[in-house]
Parts: C-alpha cells; structure tokens; sequence
C-alpha cells in the first residue's frame, strides 16, 4: 500500500505530504496490517468510524479479547525495532486531529517526552496540528490541558499518573491515549507505575477512548496478554535482513532473518590473529574488519565508565580517519571533561554515548555518525531506549547492567535474555541487511552466548514467550500500603491477608513478594503512621480510605516517608527564614533524595559492613557544609543541628547515607552558582556534567514537589515569599543557573546549557525577546555557530511564547 492510497481513509493532502517526505512512498507490512485490518486510522465516537476487525487468517484469535467497556477497542502492538511501530502512533494520532479530537502521548521518560514533542511541533505545527507538552519540568502548558484547548498532548508517566489522580476529568474528551515503548511495564523500577496508569484508565467509564499500545518484543507477553484487554497486531521479522550469530575463531557463523536453521560464514579475521580467552584481540579485530568495509559499529557495554574506558583503549589501537568536522564543532563547544576526553578519541573516528554526556555532546554524536565521520560508538546497554541511531552492526556484550546506582555498593548485573538481545539489536542494519554479533573468544563464551540466543525457547519458536508473573521484591512497605489504600478500599485485616499472600489477589501484571518476618505487626505500625500523618483515615465499617494528602503524595510518587520528612520540616521552619542551602539538604536526606543515584569510587570505601569512608573523604563535604552554614548566620536552625553537627555520630564513622547527602548537597549548592565553570565542579566531584544535570533535575523535582506539599498545607495565603523561593530553586536546578538567567532557561531551547545562558547575559541579552531581535550573526558571535541557527532558524515567537517550527515545510492547514 502506497501513502497517497491513504487518502480513501479520509488523511487530507497536507499530511500525506508530510509523510511522504519524512518516510517511504510505501507502508510497511506492519503499518499496512494495522491500516486494512486493525482501524488505526478509524477514529473511535463516531458510529460509522467504529472500528471493524478482519476475521481472517491468524487474526481469528483477536476476537477472543475480552469485550468489557472500552476493550474492543484497545490494541496493542509488538513488534521489534525499526519495524514501523512508532509511525503508527503517528498516523493514529493525525487521523484523530483531523476529526477535531484530543490526544495524549505517553512516554515512559521526560528526555523521549521532550523528543516526541519537538518531533510532531517539526512535522504538523505548520499545517494547524499544534503540539503541547507536559512533564515534570514542563508546566507552561498544564492549564490547557485541563482547559481542553489541544490537539495532541505528550506526556510522560510520571505526570500523567498525576494528572489521573489529581484531575480525573482531563480525559472525559479524549479519545486517543497512545502508550510508547510498552515494554518498559516489565522494568522492575518504572513497569509498577504503568500498571497503575493503564489499571487507571480501564477503569475509567469512558466508552470514546481507545489506548494504542506500542511495544518492542517483550518477555512476558502471554502474562500481558491476559491482563490488558486489547486486540493484538504482532508481527517478528525485522524490515531488511538481519545476519545474527557467533564470532569464533575469526569466522562469523549466523543465521539470517529469513534462514533461521540454516548457517552462513564470513570470515573476519585469520584465527591466529587473536589470542583464545582474550575478549580485547577479538573485539579490536571484528572491528579493524569493519572499519576497512566502511560500515559503523555500535558496542553495547554494562556502564559508562565502560563505554569511556573501552572506546579509549579502542582509539588507541586504530588507524582510521578523524572525524574532523566533528572535531572542528566540538572545539567550540563548552570544556568538559567528556568534551576532552571525545576530542582524542574522534580523531580516530571513535566515540562513546551514555548519561554522562550533556545534551549538546550528544547531538554532535548523533550528527556525525549520521553522515558518516563517526565510525565506532561504545554506548551504556540501560541507555539503548534514548539511542536513535543507525549503525550496520551492534556487537553485545554477555551482560547487562539493571539498575541506576552507577559505582553504588550493590550494582549488579544480570546476564542478557532472549528478549534483550532483540531489542537492542533495533538499530543494527541499512537497506540490506545488518549484523548482529557476540564475540566468542573462548569455548565456553561460544557456549553461553549459542545457549543465550540460538538454543533459547524463543529462536526455537519465536511465537513462544515467557509465562511467568513478573514478581518484586517491594522494600518500601510503608509506601507500598498508602498506594493500596488509594486504589482499593480494604481493611486492616484485608491488607494482611493480601500482603501475606504476596500480593497476588488484587494485583494484575506485576506481583510483590516481602519479607514475612513480623509482618502483621509491621503492618499495624506503618498504618498508624499513615493514619497519625493524615494519609489515610478509617471510614464506616473498618474500611481504609485515602485522605486528600494521601492521594497527592501518591500522586507525586515520593515515598510516604518523603512526604512525612518534608512536612514534619514545614512545621518548624520559620516564615522568611528558609534559605537555598537548607532545602536542597533536606532534599538531599528525604527517602527519594537519597535514592537519587550519584556516582561515587569504591577507593574510599573503608569498612564495608558499617558503610563510612575514609577521614580525608568523610568530613570534606560537611565541613564545607559547615562553614557555609556559619557563614549564612544559620547555626542555630533545628533542621542543620540533627543533620550536620552529628552531634550522636562519631567523626571517624559518618554513615554513607550521610556522606552521600553532604556530597549531593555541596554539588548541586556550586551547580546553581555561576561563579565556577562545569568542568572545575566535574573535577572537584570527580563526576561528568550529564550526571551532575540528572542530579539537578532529580532535585528539582523534589523540590517541586515540596512546593505542591506546601501549598497543600496553605503556604500559598499564608508564606508566599517562601513558597516562591522553593520554586525558584527548582527552576535554577534544572539547568544551573542563577536567578537571573531563568528567563534563558526556561525558553527550553535544546543545548542553551548554563555556559552559554552565563554568556548571554554577559552580552547583556536576558530575555527571549532579546533573542528574537538579534539576527543569527549577531548572535553567534555570542554563542557557537550551531546554537545560534537552531535559535534564529527552529524556534519562532507564538502568543509570547517560543514554538518550534520546520522551516522548510509549506504553511498548510489541517481542515477544521
């Protein structure tokens, strides 16, 4: 099926157009299937657009799909990357604004939130399909989305769980929710908060709204299947060839795409050319092998300090070309100590790509590799979802990293599934065909890597998934119970039986296991504690029900214990008094502060069963803290006397949850003040600017948080000035700057970091409208040369506020 052919589905010119320029002239089976058999295109509330399944072929089983409510008209989509999935969210959502509909886009993660949004505003803004965006630091557009006044809106999770807690009624007018990358449900830290979203909007008595589901393959996909009511479009093959299989001895034996059982060779290298048992002469073979072809390359490794260290050691023994127009660009960019370290390796056309990068670093990756000049990229295995890149091959290592701790105490890998090694292989291939490699230098590394991918039940039989309930281990009971009571109304004893039982009874996709040591009694405990804190309270017949506190604590998604600190803390705080350097350290010590991860070296780490560190680490970061203390004349505050005297804690044996808060606190204090540059705070906390501007956006998400907790508690009528220095700060966090540059910062331009906000305003330009003023040249006398066009050239001024645009495209209208 052609694009134009779209047109007999009612799609008007102006957006066929626009997706005849952006992709193929023809559809791909996948989009072709969910167009003639699956109404992505229908648009749900209107009877003659309702939606009418094809009972043909394999498809006879969709009709099995419970019929409750809005069931029907759910569909969920797996298929693996690059298959077209993401174009279909698309087309839904286009075929619904053309009918004058609401959409909402949900993604997992604010930065693929910020992605999405600039996407659709670059595509369909000229032609009368608006975008608007919502997350956690995205506010400005908040009040029309509880007006109705849009057309598609993209969120992320965690605001629209608020949303659906806070504002049940924004949905009564939409019709669309579309979910990407559903396979995030079965993530252990974020799949538990898109079952409550989706749990939350089956729910809903809304018979006009449909979800699309987008997935890549996911593990549990029968457990998925029974759980969420939806028709089901699934679809395996990959759109070109992809060669997948062994490297051993020098000669890559795989399998293809359209030939599973039958073996291929190609030869990589001569096997004395490697040592057996040495991972490092295999890996710098296959790819010197590469190199000469001209192909690019992407390895995936556990961590980034992996991917730094493996990209050096690469470099350093390849004779490949520079990549010089990245080098040239790089120069100009901000000094960092990844800027420095990347300059060396691009100059053998190597690089790497993980959170430790800044925004700007990593779009000049993404340039470079796309035309050409970047050959090889070692990137972090948990950042494969942010990576939108193509590469003809991807080499996997045979494990993978699963939590966020970085260098923490208890990082842990686990080895790679079926299911993971698809999914990170979505960006390996061209027009023809693509490889997917493991490096078997040794015999049992040949083993584990034939049992992993060629021996599994799913190569064996791909519509064969895993049938086991996803279980977590839940340690946070206290929050766990206040999330009970504000989606099921139970009582005490109810709850003990439930959690006896591990959570099974009420639960749907993910289960919960705990430790049952005195668990009833701790059950008792934290439910008073809850009741005590007006959380929940106790109704006619025994039952538990959730208080207005405690539906907005869980609508923040903080741990009930954050809630209690934070508020215990606006208790005794005193009106005027409150300063930056005392709430960025009660964030810092909150449950979710700490939690927030930040790397830290294992070398200081001095008594592993007690968790202190060494006196020459240990007492830097509070000393520091105590004299900035003194030197604001604050002494004598109750909140500094518990946290930095220690006046109960030895010198020598500071805890590390201690340690770490002073740490966190101290960085972020000298993030927020201009008068140090990002590489001098990189070297005085041996950390790289993305984790230090995660950190900043984990804190000021914290510190949003205690503004909506005080304003609860009526800071609004009654400490206004104070209310207003929280949300300042939480501003200032997100990109560093100082009070006077936030009008810079908050016009969210992509790679306007704090270096060049500082610059502005040293040039005296404070303001969007300073920028709207000064034409490109001015302006990148100021700024690199880059920033300067992506201002003057993407982002034009609407209703006093700044909206991408795309240049090129025809200023067409959609048709009201």
């Amino acid at each position: 099926m052609n694009i134009k052919d779209l047109k007999n589905y009612g799609i008007p010119s102006c957006v066929l157009d626009i997706w005849k320029e952006n992709y193929s002239p023809h559809l791909l089976p996948l989009q072709e299937e969910a167009v003639r058999n699956y109404g992505i295109l229908s648009c749900v509330g209107n009877e003659e657009g309702r939606i009418q399944y094809a009972p043909t072929g394999d498809n006879n089983k969709r009709e099995e799909v419970r019929n409750d409510g809005i069931a029907n008209q759910n569909l969920l989509v797996i298929a693996p990357p690059s298959s077209g999935k993401s174009f279909l969210g698309e087309m839904a959502a286009m075929a619904q604004a053309i009918h004058q509909k609401k959409i909402i886009y949900l993604t997992p993660f604010r930065f693929y939130a910020e992605e999405k949004y600039s996407y659709f505003q670059n595509l369909y803004s000229n032609c009368g399909a608006e975008s608007i965006i919502s997350t956690r630091n995205r506010k400005e557009d908040d009040c029309r989305i509880l007006q109705g006044d849009y057309k598609l809106a993209v969120m992320d999770c965690e605001k629209f769980n608020y949303f659906l807690l806070m504002y049940p009624e924004f949905l009564s007018d939409v019709s669309l929710v579309i979910i990407d990358e559903m396979q995030i449900i079965d993530d252990p830290k974020w799949g538990h908060l898109l079952e409550e979203i989706i749990d939350q909007l089956l729910k809903k008595d809304l018979a006009n709204l449909r979800i699309i589901a987008l997935s890549a393959l996911i593990k549990n996909q029968d457990i998925l299947l029974k759980w969420f009511p939806a028709h089901l479009l699934i679809s395996y093959p990959h759109p070109v060839e992809m060669r997948k299989g062994v490297v051993r001895e020098g000669v890559f034996k795989y399998t293809t795409s359209k030939e599973e059982k039958d073996f291929r060779r190609e030869v990589f290298f001569k096997p004395e050319a490697v040592r057996d048992n040495c991972f490092e002469d295999y890996l710098l073979k296959t790819v010197k092998y590469f190199i000469k072809k001209d192909e690019s390359t992407l390895i995936f490794f556990a961590t980034p300090e992996e991917t730094r260290q493996r990209a050096g050691w690469l470099a350093s023994r390849l004779e490949s070309p520079a990549a010089s127009s990245a080098i040239k660009e790089l120069y100009q960019m901000e000094e960092t100590l990844s800027r420095n370290e990347l300059l060396e390796l691009l100059g053998k056309g190597v690089a790497y790509y993980n959170p430790e990068l800044s925004w700007e670093e990593r779009n000049l990756m993404e340039t470079y590799l796309k035309k050409g000049e970047i050959k090889i990229v070692c990137a972090s295995t948990k950042y494969s979802i942010g990576l939108n890149l193509p590469f003809k091959n991807i080499i996997i290592p045979s494990d993978k990293i699963h939590n966020n701790d970085g260098n923490y105490l208890h990082d842990y890998r686990t080895g790679l599934s079926f299911t993971d090694i698809q999914n990170m292989s979505r960006r390996a291939g061209n027009e023809n065909f693509g490889r997917i490699i493991f490096l078997a230098h040794s015999l049992l590394s040949e083993t584990i890597h034939r049992n992993t991918y060629f021996n599994s039940s799913g190569h064996r039989n791909k519509h064969k998934t895993a049938n086991r309930q996803p279980i977590k281990q839940e340690k946070d009971l206290l929050t766990y119970l206040l999330r009970l009571v504000v989606k099921h109304r139970l009582k005490s004893d109810e709850i003990k039986k439930y959690v006896r039982e591990g959570g099974n009874r009420l639960s749907g996709y993910w289960h919960f296991s705990f430790k049952q040591e005195n668990i009833e009694k701790k059950i008792d405990r934290y439910l008073n504690i809850l009741k005590g804190n007006k959380l929940i309270k106790e109704i006619k017949g025994g039952i538990l029900s959730p208080t207005a506190k405690g539906i907005l604590s869980t609508a923040l998604i903080i741990k009930a214990e954050t809630y209690i600190s934070l508020k215990s803390w606006m208790e005794y705080s005193k009106k005027g008094e409150i300063s930056e350097l005392e709430i960025l350290l009660l964030l810092a010590f909150s449950a979710d502060g700490r939690a927030l991860p930040i790397p830290f070296s294992q070398f200081y780490k001095d008594d592993e069963q007690k968790g202190s560190y060494s006196q020459n680490c240990r007492g830097n970061y509070r000393n520091k803290l105590l004299h900035l203390v003194i030197k604001q004349g604050e002494e004598d505050k109750k909140f500094y006397r518990n946290k930095i005297m220690l006046k109960k804690i030895k010198e020598e044996a500071i805890p590390l949850e201690y340690y770490l808060a002073f740490k966190k606190t101290c960085l972020l204090y000298d993030w927020i003040k201009e008068d140090k540059d990002i590489k001098s705070i990189e070297q005085k906390y041996g950390l790289y600017v993305g984790t230090i501007q995660l950190l900043g956006e984990g804190f000021s998400w914290l510190a949003d948080n205690l503004m909506e907790i005080a304003k609860n508690e009526g800071w609004k009528k009654d400490r206004e000035e104070d209310l207003n220095k929280i949300k300042i700060l939480s501003e200032r966090l997100i990109d560093g700057v100082e009070e006077e540059g936030l009008n810079l910062s908050l016009l969210h331009i992509p790679g306007l970091s704090r270096y060049y906000i500082k610059k502005l305003l040293h040039a005296g330009y404070n303001n969007g409208q300073c920028l709207k003023e000064l034409s490109e040249e001015e302006l990148a006398k100021v700024l690199s040369q880059k920033l300067a066009r992506r201002i003057k050239k993407g982002i034009n001024f609407k209703n006093g506020e700044f909206v991408t645009e795309k240049p090129t495209t025809e200023n067409r209208r959609l048709p009201s």
